[in-house]
């Protein structure tokens, strides 16, 4: 009697395809590994198999969501004279997605950071965990966050990850205490006004720091056609303006942060004239780049 040999798996490179095919759309729906299965050719059980290998060997975080524009929330930018050793403090705080530890001049803070909260009293619990104190500090503007959450208990599960399970949803609704057709109600009404931008599942950030510069000026106020064409420099990573509200706790009306240029590219200072900016920069700080997360924290103050 012939036999038939089992057929090789359709999904050859599935644990590639897992990698890098949800960084942005992880479905909302009660069986999204099913849909997910549908769109990658793997069968369900085989999809499911080998996210569950990912997640516990690390090669895949949980199942998180991308807060979105319309979400209320504030941004600070900080600045410490402080030993490189605090970056491992700061890094351990929610809202921290950013740290620069720069190569700083007498006169020039030696440690820069992006912390994001709800609002500035959550930025406060954070900020007492560390050794010392800012000596710099900015609230920088957040354009159309204008929706408070309305279901923190939600957003704060959702924070912590889903579980790698057939059915996610029903079992963050189950520890919830409610149903999971109010859980993805929420879901989805958060997504349509722009509060949550879409459920994420990805690889965790490589832990390497990145080269950069940042580059301080006291004195001048580019205009807004000045701005808008840094932000179009390749290479430009930040643009922060002060302007008039520069104060004692944050001098600089004009900081700008640059990946160094590859070789051969136009030099950071080449850049800067060409996008209307010729006034030497007050410091100029060699920065090491490291991301502690993909994005902040907002709602597991505990974490």
């Amino acid at each position: 009697m012939p036999t038939h040999a089992a057929p090789p798996s359709c999904c050859a490179g599935l644990r590639q395809t897992l990698i890098q095919g949800w960084q942005q759309d992880f479905p909302l729906h009660p069986s999204p590994f099913r849909q997910m299965a549908a769109r990658s050719g793997a069968t369900p059980r085989e999809l499911l198999t080998t996210c569950r290998d990912l997640s516990r060997s690390g090669a895949l975080q949980p199942i998180r969501p991308r807060w979105g524009a319309a979400l209320r929330r504030a941004r600070w930018r900080i600045a410490f004279d402080a030993p490189d050793s605090l970056a491992t403090a700061l890094a351990a705080l929610p809202g921290c997605f950013r740290i620069e530890l720069a190569d700083a001049p007498a006169g020039a803070p030696t440690l820069w950071a992006e912390i994001e909260a709800l609002d500035e009293a959550m930025l406060q619990r954070q900020l007492a965990r560390l050794p010392l104190a800012p000596c710099a500090w900015l609230r920088l503007p957040s354009p159309g966050a204008t929706l408070d959450c309305d279901d923190l208990h939600l957003a704060a599960s959702m924070e912590k990850g889903l579980a790698v399970c057939s059915k996610p949803f029903a079992e963050c609704a189950r520890q919830l205490g409610r149903s999971e057709h109010r859980v993805l109600a929420s879901l989805n009404a958060w997504r349509r006004n722009g509060q949550l931008e879409c459920l994420v599942l990805k690889p965790p950030l490589a832990p390497v720091s990145q080269p950069g510069m940042l580059a301080l000026w006291q004195r001048i106020d580019p205009p807004a056609h000045v701005l808008a064409r840094l932000l179009d420099q390749p290479g430009i990573d930040r643009v922060i303006t002060a302007g008039e509200d520069a104060t004692e706790s944050w001098p600089w009306r004009l900081s700008i942060v640059l990946r160094t240029p590859q070789l051969g590219a136009p030099s950071w200072r080449e850049r800067l004239v060409q996008a209307g900016v010729s006034a030497a920069p007050d410091h100029c700080l060699p920065l090491r780049i490291k991301l502690p997360r993909d994005q902040p924290l907002l709602f597991n103050m505990a974490d």
